[in-house]
């Protein structure tokens, strides 16, 4: 089918509905096109014997639009919509349409913000009245702000951060150290999720004047589109809607364009979690689509659906309960999805199934005859599914919400009985390209969780065994004359322990940062089990055995021989300093060591501010500043005399 062949279906939304006859079974059909004054769109179509009248006003933006610090401010504005009317309160607000049956919503997803009203159609003008007023401009009273501010809280679940909550944010998971997320990834759209999102406090920032100033800045007419679906007059709609949403002021549309990246590239993703089946999710990226190939993209996904489960969910080889295909957008960014749980002993079967039918359409290898027929299935089951105006409001909410992709609204019925095999594989062939696919599986682990807590014992056992071997020295005890446990002060211990946690979390933080980049960025795309859990043990074994290593640089006691001193430490590890390569041994205070160059290269395990300890340096610079339980019986076995210890400069507290 040819662009101008699909523009031409596409135009007959905005003519009158009793001009288009020959597409009369379709419900798409019959949709009239019109722009009011101050710029907004209408979409109108009458549907004849429908008791339910919907009435919708689309915005092509959403959260994405959140300035950073004022999350939730596109969604706490559609809150005060709601709530802010000048001599109404918000029940009084609410009953006005429920008393008559009517039913409304609104929600705000990262693209798009939608608002609708259910009614009868003997309401529909009232529910324009009370709809337009809804949308129109509200003075987002301080007052109503306040009241609104807890409900919009308790919806989103924010709360105060506690300490989990902080150590979370700016530790465990803070912005400046967090990978890229899918859509980031692909299409180069900034998500929430890479800020330092906290509600709570991003709510208790926002004020009027910020919910005044997104309304003026988002809520102008050319961006919206009213659609209005149900058995009723037209003149009169088309009357009422004058006087209610042509009222609006018109403002200059503001700038909404998303610049996209496009990596070129094919990426998949392999994990083996613990689950029941297989988890298979193929998806084909498309950057700014047109209104024509989204509705390619509409029966592309419905011909591979309907394909795909009349084999793997209806064939004989029962490999799946249902193999879902869908479009999701985000703004100009989109991609089409083939995903859903499968038997593991028929992944393969159904992989190979999957890849061959996109391949069939990508080359044109369908049977003709059978592609008709599921053709013409499918747009069978689109005129079914879609007969009332509730089935076709969804469609302006999941698809037809840009006005400016959408100028009229396609007529799907008359776009399918028209695509081709030919239209469908230039389509498929141009686009559904390797570059631009994305594929992740989750298989079932291989091994049972009790097995895996087997594995990680032993090795863990096994690091620990292997690492004490290449630590320890032997020694022989038979000589040694005296040990001496370090003793350091309570509150210099703690200083000291928040310190080196301090230095290691920040360690741990940097090495578990650049793991993640190593599993995200190659690991997980190794379609091999073997690997990827190698690598898994290997990661654990050297987690191990950095925390050996850490232990095994703090000291324990010491050891006096005849020909020499050990330093033990607290992991599998000992310097020995032979006596006749100690450069100094002293007595010192906090001044003689804390502020000379004694400190450089010294382990100080004293303060030496109240008494002096031993300063014990060996012939490498490599330094002791301690305390033992017996300074003087320790000092005589190292063959220093009190009157040799120090001279009174050197034992002095700090001044």
């Amino acid at each position: 089918m040819s662009l101008l062949t699909l523009l031409a279906i596409l135009s007959l939304a905005s003519q009158d509905p009793a001009t288009n006859m020959n597409v009369s079974a379709s419900p798409f059909a019959g949709f009239e096109t019109r722009e009011l004054a101050n710029g907004l769109k209408v979409w109108f179509k009458r549907l004849p014997d429908d008791p339910v009248v919907t009435i919708s006003v689309a915005l092509p933006f959403g959260s994405d639009r959140d300035p950073p610090g004022k999350e939730q401010l596109a969604h706490f504005t559609e809150h005060m919509l709601f709530s802010d009317q000048p001599g109404r309160s918000e029940e009084e607000i609410r009953r006005e349409i429920e008393e008559l049956g009517g039913v409304y919503n609104a929600s705000v997803t990262p693209d798009r913000t939608f608002y609708y009203v259910h009614i009868g159609a003997e309401h529909v003008d009232f529910a324009l009245e009370w709809l337009g007023r809804i949308i129109s401009p509200h003075a987002m009273d301080a007052g109503v702000v306040e009241q609104q501010r807890e409900p919009v809280a308790l919806e989103v679940g924010a709360r105060p951060r506690q300490f989990i909550d902080w150590l979370w944010a700016y530790y465990i998971y803070p912005p400046a150290l967090r990978t890229p997320g899918f859509w980031q990834r692909e299409f180069g759209i900034e998500a929430a999720a890479s800020r330092d999102y906290y509600p709570y406090a991003s709510l208790h920032r926002i004020t009027s004047e910020d919910l005044r100033r997104f309304y003026d800045e988002y809520y102008v007419p050319s961006l919206m589109t009213l659609t209005v679906i149900g058995d009723v007059d037209r003149r009169e709609v088309m009357q009422r809607i004058d006087e209610t949403f042509g009222s609006l002021p018109q403002r200059p549309s503001p700038e909404v364009s998303v610049t996209l990246n496009d990596p070129g590239r094919y990426r998949q993703t392999i994990f083996w979690p613990y689950r029941p089946n297989v988890y298979y999710n193929l998806r084909f990226k498309f950057y700014d689509p047109s209104a024509e190939d989204e509705v390619m993209l509409i029966f592309i996904s419905e011909l591979l659906g309907k394909r795909l489960n009349d084999q793997l969910r209806f064939g004989e080889r029962k490999a799946t309960y249902g193999i879902g295909v869908g479009i999701i957008k985000r703004g100009p960014a989109a991609y089409l999805t083939i995903r859903g749980g499968i038997k593991e002993e028929e992944f393969e079967f159904a992989r190979s199934v999957i890849e061959a039918e996109v391949e069939a359409l990508r080359v044109g290898s369908m049977d003709i005859e059978e592609y008709e027929a599921d053709r013409d299935a499918v747009t069978r089951q689109l005129i079914v599914t879609n007969s009332t105006s509730e089935d076709l409001e969804r469609w302006v909410r999941t698809y037809f919400y840009d006005r400016r992709v959408h100028g009229d609204f396609p007529d799907l019925v008359a776009a399918f009985e028209t695509v081709t095999l030919d239209d469908v594989q230039r389509f498929v062939s141009e686009r559904f390209v390797a570059e631009r696919q994305v594929l992740t599986v989750w298989y079932p682990n291989p091994i049972s969780q009790g097995i895996l807590l087997v594995l990680i014992a032993f090795l863990a056992r096994f690091s620990v065994i292997g690492m004490r071997r290449r630590l320890i020295r032997p020694i022989d005890m038979t000589r040694i004359r005296y040990v001496a446990r370090f003793r350091i002060p309570p509150l210099y211990l703690l200083a000291a322990a928040l310190i080196i946690l301090l230095l290691l979390a920040v360690l741990l933080r940097g090495l578990a940062y650049g793991i993640q980049v190593m599993v995200e960025g190659f690991l997980v795309t190794v379609d091999s089990f073997i690997v990827q859990w190698s690598v898994y043990g290997a990661l654990l074994a050297a987690g191990v055995a950095l925390v050996l290593v850490a232990m095994s640089r703090v000291p324990r006691k010491l050891l006096l021989f005849d020909d020499r001193v050990l330093i033990k430490y607290q992991s599998y590890r000992s310097v020995e300093v032979p006596r006749d390569e100690i450069e100094e041994l002293s007595l010192c205070g906090f001044r003689a060591v804390w502020l000379t160059s004694r400190i450089r290269k010294c382990v100080p395990l004293a303060l030496g501010a109240t008494a002096p300890a031993i300063y014990l340096r060996h012939r490498d610079g490599w330094s002791y500043y301690f305390r033992v339980r017996d300074m003087k019986e320790l000092l005589g076995l190292l063959g220093v005399k009190d009157s040799e210890a120090a001279d009174p400069e050197d034992v002095q507290g700090p001044t």
